[in-house]
């Protein structure tokens, strides 16, 4: 399986996190890329079996969606069956509150583009709140849950 994982990531939280899952999947002897959304070429997406998108929680707190700005303007460019019969997930990255609001949000993003097999990924507390500074680093035991949310996402 060949796997992309979408991702923004202002402080290096939500990469940190796409990093751990690319070893869970590397692992299951799958294969993975990493592309940052501010990169993202649109035709090189249909290379890819399976993809998982990762936002920091921008105001989770304060809206009900909490996506980031360049992972909202990407999608708007990502065609509308692009993930049709394709395997999705979404994790995030939340300073305060609102990372299960991101993922939900995440979720239809990706069914939006055709996904019906979406699986929900995990969430985790890195930084500080409105990203004024790096802040706290994710703990190892969420990177963890990082690493296994790609091994099991590939099995």
């Amino acid at each position: 399986m060949k796997v992309a994982i979408l991702y923004y990531s202002k402080t290096g939280h939500t990469l940190e996190a796409a990093k751990a899952i690319a070893q869970g999947i590397k692992e299951q002897k799958s294969e993975v890329d990493l592309i940052n959304v501010n990169n993202l070429e649109i035709s090189i997406l249909k290379i890819y079996d399976a993809y998982i998108v990762g936002s920091p929680c921008w105001a989770g707190s304060l809206s009900k969606n909490g996506v980031a700005s360049p992972i909202r303007k990407a999608f708007k460019k990502i065609p509308g069956n692009l993930f049709k019969s394709k395997l999705c997930g979404a994790y995030s990255i939340f300073a305060a509150t609102g990372g299960e609001n991101t993922v939900k949000t995440l979720n239809q993003l990706l069914k939006s583009k055709g996904c019906s097999d979406v699986i929900e990924g995990p969430i985790a507390k890195a930084g500080t709140p409105f990203s004024i500074t790096k802040g706290s680093s994710i703990q190892k035991d969420d990177l963890e849950l990082f690493k296994n949310f790609g091994k099991t996402f590939v099995q």
